[in-house]
């Protein structure tokens, strides 16, 4: 049986699945650098959202409810099993 880890690690696993990856800022806040997360795609290593490391877990959960259950569909994992 596997125990669910925490919701990053869930966003984590599912953005995986679909072709992503979340980045958490690690560097001082600036103008650059709001502290958050950033998701890229890692076909082409290119920010897919929040650049300037904006997006908070909510917003990365949002995210991934739009843009990542089509790709999940035709993957063959049903999004309802897969998101957080």
């Amino acid at each position: 049986m596997r125990t669910e880890g925490s919701p990053e690690q869930s966003l984590r696993r599912v953005l995986k699945a679909a072709g992503y990856r979340m980045r958490k800022s690690r560097a001082p806040i600036s103008s650059d650098n709001l502290g958050g997360y950033m998701i890229v795609d890692m076909s082409g290593n290119a920010v897919a959202a929040g650049g300037r490391f904006e997006l908070t877990l909510e917003e990365v959960r949002e995210w991934v409810r739009d843009m990542c259950s089509p790709r999940l569909r035709l993957g063959g994992v049903p999004p309802s099993a897969a998101l957080p």
